[in-house]
């Protein structure tokens, strides 16, 4: 069974991979920029009528358009990008993992949550261990693991006898060859699904590993310095004040 599935792995845009136009198409059709423009056309049909209204509004999107070679216009303008990718990403996902039912696409929610926690504590980490990426490769196993499962149930494989009968003479060879043919095949059937559920756990697993060692602070090595220096000023106090005593 070789699967056929049409989950792509689509990364995310990157800054330097847009055009300038591009830019400036993000720029002028952000919300932030339609609201201006809806606002100053108001303003303009109610001062000048509809050529006011024309002009502010052209005004307002000339101005979006040239806000677009700013750094910070542009950060914006990535960040919006990239989340749209991973939206359109997220839905792919969930339109293949729906037939899987609804267990399997709740596992799904819960990995991508612990994801975009890690990626929000540190995207570097994510980033690292390509997180986006192993989420479509556990879709993918989830997918081929569902077509296993439906395959046994649609061909009553289930009802099969472990092993062929030996003595069987109410089957002619023809039949004996062919129910042996479908207890093998539903033998490697069976070990397939539990290698890919093994699969499946293991990328939960690492996911949540991941996203523990991301969620723990770090150990400041020079805590233990820090009281080792204040317990020696107290050594060296009392010392003092001994000196002073004797």
């Amino acid at each position: 069974m070789q699967p056929q599935l049409g989950l792509v792995v689509a990364r995310s845009a990157s800054p330097a991979g847009m055009s300038p136009l591009a830019y400036v198409r993000g720029a002028v059709v952000s919300p932030v920029c339609i609201a201006v423009a809806v606002f100053t056309g108001c303003l303009g049909l109610g001062y000048a009528g509809v050529v006011g209204a024309v002009v502010a509004t052209l005004a307002v999107l000339a101005l979006g358009a040239n806000a677009a070679r700013y750094r910070a216009v542009r950060k914006y303008i990535d960040g919006q990008a990239n989340l749209q990718a991973l939206a359109r990403r997220d839905c792919q996902r969930l339109k293949l993992l729906r037939p899987t039912g609804a267990v399997r696409v709740q596992h799904y929610h819960e990995l991508r949550v612990l994801v975009d926690e890690i990626e929000r504590l540190d995207p570097a980490e994510a980033a690292r261990f390509e997180l986006q990426d192993l989420l479509d490769h556990w879709v993918r196993l989830a997918v081929t693991h569902q077509r296993c499962v439906d395959s046994l149930r649609l061909s009553g494989a289930n009802a099969l006898p472990s092993v062929p009968p030996v003595c069987d003479t109410t089957r002619s060879k023809r039949r004996r060859d062919i129910l042996q043919r479908r207890i093998q095949h539903r033998d490697e059937c069976v070990r397939r699904m539990e290698k890919l559920a093994d699969e499946l756990e293991g990328i939960d697993e690492l996911v949540r590993l991941v996203a523990q060692r991301t969620a723990c602070p770090n150990l400041d090595a020079d805590l233990d310095r820090e009281i080792d220096r204040r317990l020696w000023e107290l050594d060296e106090v009392d010392a003092a004040l001994d000196q002073l005593s004797a």
